[in-house]
């Protein structure tokens, strides 16, 4: 049993993430702003990194197989890993899938190729307990997913894309969740992470309590918030004194504005599909509430 005092400066915790968003956003090229990182690159996203002058460690994964190779790289302290990267969570999945199938276990596949109850319940397990290796490894972990879209009600909730409903369990393992998506600020394209808990609109999470809404897509910069070291625009606001003469509106509030408005275009798109009134201004307050914050 180990014991620690949180209060020990010296203790620098890892920092364990999922971020998702759309196919082409850049969630593979946000994993490559990690501290000494190794990617598990499961689809082939990062083939390209050297045309692009991005120098990281990648490990090709054709097969389920190959992530027990990925966990021994990881382990070896001769390697000097300090993030690992998962990419993407989906496609890791689907290859697991194929391993179980190809082993015909009765058990766990039926006569047609698909899973039985056990089967998915095996996959569940398996998967959770790799990924609680990764998390407990002492390392830091990214964790990358597509997205899928859920109906809740009278809104679209945008959530990560996992097969066997295991979304949930891996957003209570990590500590943040974040959604990435890019706006138009100024003219030009610009990257963004949202983590907002309070956001209905997307799945998102901060149990660090040290970010703010919506963050730059640098993970060596949030692994140094996280840990105390460091501090940028869109870090946890602390409280400001009062200054007497208006000021020019902060780079972090206009974002927090530009994302208001995507929220806001959204809610738009999705009230012609509502038929009914109530639920119409429902989605207005929640979008009025959304903005006082």
């Amino acid at each position: 049993m180990k014991i620690i005092n949180t209060g020990d400066p010296t203790i620098k915790p890892s920092v364990v993430m999922l971020v998702y968003g759309e196919g082409g956003v850049g969630k593979t090229t946000f994993a490559s702003t990690s501290p000494n990182p190794i990617i598990a690159d499961c689809e082939n996203g990062a083939k390209y990194f050297g045309l692009r002058g991005i120098k990281v460690n990648v490990a090709q994964i054709e097969k389920w197989s190959d992530m027990r190779e990925f966990l021994d790289f990881v382990k070896n302290e001769a390697n000097k890993v300090e993030t690992v990267v998962i990419d993407p969570l989906g496609e890791l999945m689907d290859k697991l899938k194929k391993f179980m199938i190809s082993n015909g276990d009765t058990k766990l596949v039926q006569k047609d190729g698909n899973p039985t109850m056990a089967g998915w319940g095996w996959l569940k397990k398996t998967f959770k307990d790799y990924l609680k290796v990764l998390r407990d490894s002492g390392k830091n972990v990214i964790l990358i997913s597509h997205i899928e879209e859920n109906k809740d009600e009278d809104r679209i909730v945008k959530r990560p894309k996992i097969e066997t409903k295991i979304s949930d369990d891996i957003v209570n393992m990590v500590d943040i969740v974040g959604y990435m998506t890019s706006i138009q600020s100024e003219g030009e394209t610009k990257r963004i992470i949202i983590v907002d808990p309070g956001n209905d609109k997307f799945t998102a999470k901060d149990r660090t309590g040290q970010l703010g809404k919506v963050i730059e897509p640098d993970f060596s910069k949030i692994i140094g918030v996280c840990q105390g070291t460091s501090s940028y625009s869109w870090s946890k606001k602390v409280e400001a004194k009062k200054e007497e003469k208006p000021v020019e509106k902060k780079e972090e509030e206009k974002v927090e504005e530009l994302v208001a408005d995507k929220v806001e275009e959204e809610v738009i798109e999705e009230m012609p599909k509502v038929d009914n009134k109530a639920k119409i201004n429902n989605a207005i307050e929640k979008l009025k509430n959304f903005k006082k914050e």
